[in-house]
């Protein structure tokens, strides 16, 4: 009996295994490259509405008059408190390019928050600069965001 028939056998199917596997390891590279970037697709969505939110929160308090201390204070904190989840998150998953300028956007709002909690109203100087540092920090976020994503699909 000659070997050379079953070597030949046993050779092809090492050869079939191993690009099969091969594949297999690229389409779940393939599917990880994409549910990742999903993930950072909703993640920074999230992150620009939440601080969108607690921006346009923050200015309707600072339009209100009659508000006592206590419950400007009550209602500042409430209008950022959901930003603190999305921000975190974002430390985690994204590139440092992007978080430290989401770090600047999420303090810009705190800083906005601490001056409409101390009584600054909508159409004061203070309220004024701190609404444009962070519209300006948030437009910089959303293009780094925006780069990020793109640098995923290129």
């Amino acid at each position: 009996m000659t070997w050379i028939p079953l070597l030949a056998t046993l050779v092809g199917a090492v050869i079939a295994m191993g690009s099969a596997l091969l594949v297999e390891r690229r389409k779940t590279q393939r599917e990880t490259t994409v549910e990742w970037g999903r993930t950072r697709r909703q993640l920074y969505a999230r992150f620009l509405a939440d601080h969108a939110q607690a921006g346009s929160d923050l200015r309707n308090i600072a339009a209100t008059l009659g508000l006592d201390a206590s419950e400007r204070y009550r209602q500042t904190r409430a209008a950022y408190a959901h930003c603190y989840t999305s921000r975190h998150e974002l430390e985690l998953l994204a590139p440092s390019a992007v978080v430290a300028l989401a770090e600047e956007c999420s303090g810009a709002v705190r800083m906005m928050r601490d001056a409409v909690s101390a009584g600054a109203r909508i159409d004061s100087d203070q309220f004024e600069e701190l609404t444009r540092r962070y519209l300006d920090l948030r437009l910089q976020t959303r293009d780094a965001m925006r780069s990020d994503i793109w640098s995923d699909n290129a």
